[in-house]
């Protein structure tokens, strides 16, 4: 009875031992394949391929400069190291890799994903997604514009999105200009997309009070990619101005620093809604 009773026991050792070693292998195979030493989600491979390092924050790096992460570069399986992978004469942030209607760098900056064209999985494209009233493709993704008035005076704003959030930076001397007014002008480019040049000075004459004679430079892009440049010198008697409805310019990511004592108007996405671009309260699709 003692021999039986020691044999059961000795051979439920030896099953329990192969059972884990089983189950450890079994672990061990569902690993990657592929190594990830900083844990970013991103091959080590890939990272040294590109000379990018194997740093904790090597993910969220834009080494390139072209508006899109290592991450989001190796996502859409870009050269993290290049502006213009395919060397299409269009940027790689400029690029609509999913075919949504959207920009890949459009997509990072309201939340959407740049390589599945139905981020939120609702069978409606991320283009055709609403943010209030507005789609996202013709959400204003970038606006800069800087005025010299009759009197000598600078008004500068630079509005952009970024991580899923506008914001908004506006110098003025005159102290006439508030955000409402910005917003205001935001709001009828996004929902009249095609506004003629006239059309779209006559709205910044109205909103900012402005008396001639005045110049003006405009230069705004939309989600879908489409950008618009205007050029203004406006007399008392005539105005000249220059581009047209529509044409499609180079986007231009250099800003212009203004000097002297300006009256200053920061405003950040912590105190500006972006999420009202359309007039309304919306979700964007994420």
């Amino acid at each position: 009875m003692k021999r039986m009773l020691v044999g059961c026991l000795a051979a439920a050792l030896l099953f329990s031992s192969g059972w884990a070693t089983a189950e450890a292998k079994g672990k061990q195979q569902s690993k990657p394949k592929w190594a990830d030493k900083n844990k970013d989600g991103i091959p080590d491979d890939w990272e040294l391929k590109y000379k990018l390092g194997l740093g904790k924050n090597v993910a969220n790096q834009d080494k390139d400069r072209d508006g899109l992460t290592n991450r989001v570069e190796y996502n859409l399986r870009l050269n993290p190291t290049k502006t213009d992978t395919d060397k299409d004469k269009i940027l790689d942030g400029d690029e609509d890799t999913d075919r949504d209607g959207l920009t890949n760098s459009a997509e990072v900056a309201l939340g959407t994903k740049p390589e599945d064209a139905d981020s939120d999985n609702d069978r409606v494209k991320d283009g055709a997604e609403k943010k209030g009233k507005t789609k996202l493709t013709n959400v204003i993704q970038k606006l800069e514009l800087q005025i010299k008035t009759a009197a000598n005076q600078t008004i500068k704003v630079d509005y952009h999105w970024s991580e899923r959030h506008s914001h908004l930076h506006m110098k003025d001397q005159t102290g006439e200009v508030t955000t409402n007014d910005v917003q205001s002008l935001i709001n009828d480019l996004q929902a009249s997309p095609s506004l003629s040049n006239d059309e779209v000075i006559a709205k910044i004459q109205t909103l900012f009070s402005l008396d001639t004679p005045f110049r003006l430079e405009l230069e705004w892009k939309y989600g879908s990619g489409r950008a618009r440049k205007l050029s203004v010198k406006q007399d008392e008697d005539k105005g000249e101005n220059a581009g047209q409805p529509g044409d499609d310019q180079d986007d231009d990511d250099q800003g212009h620093d203004q000097d002297g004592h300006d009256q200053n108007h920061d405003q950040d996405d912590d105190d500006y809604d972006g999420g009202n671009v359309g007039g309304d309260d919306g979700n964007s699709s994420e």
